[in-house]
């Protein structure tokens, strides 16, 4: 009778350690899991809203990514024409010449649609943006005219900085005038 108390509790404390095992895994796996992802989320969810960048400047540049000189820029453009630049972080940005031709637009645009980020070109013709992706066109401000893109191309301020010419631009956190709310991308 004592040998099979002693079997029977040496069997318990078997199934205990493989349970504490198994859990044991489970939970460095899932602990593994979530620090693994963490440099992903922090790319696709950005920083949290409590912790905005706020107004950041940035040099708009050429395709070769050099600065681009307002005079010297505005000598080869006519009024209202879209000239695709690097803007913000890079990315694709169209600086838009004033109807007289002889100044910018206080603001630009994102050349990226907000459906799914295509690039989207400016119809001269048709005066509007049109994404080859999915067919979502925006106007000459760029509000959307036609879906599947959800709001309007993001903003940047354009300003020229004094001493040297060149042509700035900086965060957009300010009312979107297109819409009266506050711009959805800040």
């Amino acid at each position: 009778l004592f040998e099979e108390e002693t079997k029977v509790s040496e069997d318990a404390s078997l199934a205990l350690d493989r349970r504490t095992l198994l859990n044991c895994l489970l939970v460095s796996a899932a602990a593994g899991g979530t620090a693994a992802t963490q440099p992903a989320n922090a790319f696709l969810f950005g920083p949290s809203s409590a912790s905005s960048e706020g107004p950041r400047t940035t040099e708009a540049l050429d395709r070769s990514g050099q600065p681009i000189i307002a005079s010297q820029f505005l000598a080869t453009k006519s009024g209202t024409e879209r000239t695709m630049v690097q803007g913000l972080k890079s990315d694709p940005t169209y600086l838009i010449v004033t109807v007289e031709g002889g100044g910018l637009e206080p603001y630009a645009l994102s050349a990226e649609c907000t459906h799914l980020g295509c690039l989207v070109p400016w119809d001269p013709i048709q005066k509007k943006f049109e994404c080859p992706c999915h067919g979502s066109q925006y106007d000459a401000r760029g509000s959307v005219i036609r879906g599947p893109a959800p709001g309007p191309l993001k903003l940047a301020k354009v300003s020229t900085e004094a001493d040297t010419g060149k042509i700035l631009l900086e965060n957009w956190a300010d009312e979107d005038f297109r819409t009266g709310e506050k711009p959805w991308w800040v």
